[in-house]
């Protein structure tokens, strides 16, 4: 239960970040701290992952602000995984490109990540993208409300000076997530 409190004290104060904050200063890095938090509250996390925590970043192979994208995420979330853990597990990540769907799904499944980040360049392909993660219970994540409206289950969204945390709750259960009451009490859940 304490360890709850602490969670939801902790993405409480991620949330918080984003008050003092425009959307433009989310950095990869707090970005990558606020999704891992939003991971923990996944009841079906340590289910899911097994042994370690593993983060997928798709991008669009060939684009070079995707891939700039890409490796600023590759960069976070190994930085943060030097410096905590999600539920007691280590975190790993891994960058997936996206040249089409039966492709990227061969890659996703030989991975088997936990958790899907999918850079804003693949915003055309945010259907299919939903439709391989929710396959695969994959719990995917975007850095727009939009990509989430379009079927991924999580996503940061500005607030004005502040950002907040969107579920798409069927596209989560879809994808095999439990998400904790907690989280869905401060976030905006699309049902």
């Amino acid at each position: 239960m304490l360890v709850r409190a602490a969670i939801a004290f902790l993405l409480a104060a991620l949330v918080a970040v984003g008050s003092v904050a425009r959307a433009e200063d989310l950095t990869p890095r707090k970005q990558a701290l606020l999704l891992l938090r939003v991971l923990v509250y996944d009841r079906n996390l340590k289910l899911r992952a097994r042994d370690a925590v593993r983060v997928a970043i798709a991008f669009r192979a060939g684009d070079r602000r995707s891939e700039a994208e890409r490796d600023e995420f590759v960069a976070a979330f190994e930085a943060v995984a030097r410096e905590v853990v999600a539920a007691g597990l280590p975190i790993e990540v891994a960058a997936v490109p996206y040249h089409d769907a039966a492709d990227f799904e061969a890659r996703l499944r030989a991975m088997a990540p936990t958790g899907l980040y999918v850079c804003a360049r693949l915003d055309q392909s945010v259907k299919e993208i939903a439709r391989i993660s929710r396959s695969n219970a994959v719990l995917s994540a975007a850095g727009s409300k939009e990509m989430v409206e379009a079927g991924l289950a999580i996503g940061l969204v500005n607030r004005g000076l502040r950002a907040g945390v969107v579920v798409n709750l069927s596209g989560a259960r879809g994808e095999g997530a439990d998400l904790d009451a907690a989280l869905l009490g401060i976030a905006e859940v699309i049902p």
